[in-house]
């Protein structure tokens, strides 16, 4: 709020008094920060998209599910997620994620830059993207920091999801659903990485 106050984008408020909210403390605990990689970022939709998984998680969703996979477009830094119930699920998911949105925006995905998880290597997921010219770029093993992209994003996801479930009251079981309102939001928020441009909108 103070941000989109600074920029002038609250036309209607005057003042901006956050009270303390003990959610976003508790929501934002963290052990370690990514440096950004100082690349800039691409021009075209879909050129370089940033997928990753996270979990599993310690409860299952209401839906069965203990991880999401998401992918990040690197020029319009719109976000999808996927609940998911296992890594082995990551394939089928990514290809139809990816008739989805190629069908929306007339651009195909070019290339992932993902980590060395074997999900991106077994079940078919390699052979699909060198059958469909899709390039695959992955980092060295143990190194998150070379997806910072993608590992900052789920991160975000995990932290403001958790601070809305906790906020709200809700049992550990509905984290799928506050990740999925929290990236629809997201996807409509202000994005510093776009001078304050809307992920939505680019």
């Amino acid at each position: 709020m103070k941000i989109l106050h600074s920029k002038n984008l609250l036309p209607g408020m005057k003042n901006i008094q956050l009270d303390f909210c003990e959610g976003c403390v508790y929501g934002k605990q963290k052990r370690v920060n990514f440096q950004k990689d100082g690349k800039e970022r691409k021009t075209e939709r879909l050129e370089l998209v940033h997928p990753d998984v996270c979990g599993p998680t310690t409860v299952k969703s209401l839906g069965g599910n203990f991880y999401f996979v998401s992918f990040i477009d690197d020029a319009s830094r719109k976000t999808w997620i996927h609940a998911i119930r296992e890594k082995s699920d990551v394939y089928h998911t990514f290809k139809k994620w990816k008739a989805l949105v190629e069908n929306e925006t007339g651009n195909n995905v070019k290339c992932l830059k993902s980590d060395n998880g074997g999900e991106y290597r077994d079940g078919g997921f390699q052979e699909y993207c060198s059958n469909n010219g899709i390039r695959l770029i992955r980092t060295v093993k143990r190194t998150p920091q070379e997806n910072g992209l993608a590992e900052r994003m789920n991160r975000t996801i995990m932290e403001r999801a958790r601070c809305m479930r906790i906020h709200a009251d809700l049992p550990l079981q509905f984290w799928a659903a506050a990740v999925d309102t929290l990236v629809y939001l997201i996807n409509r928020s202000p994005a510093s990485a776009l001078n304050c441009g809307i992920p939505e909108e680019e």
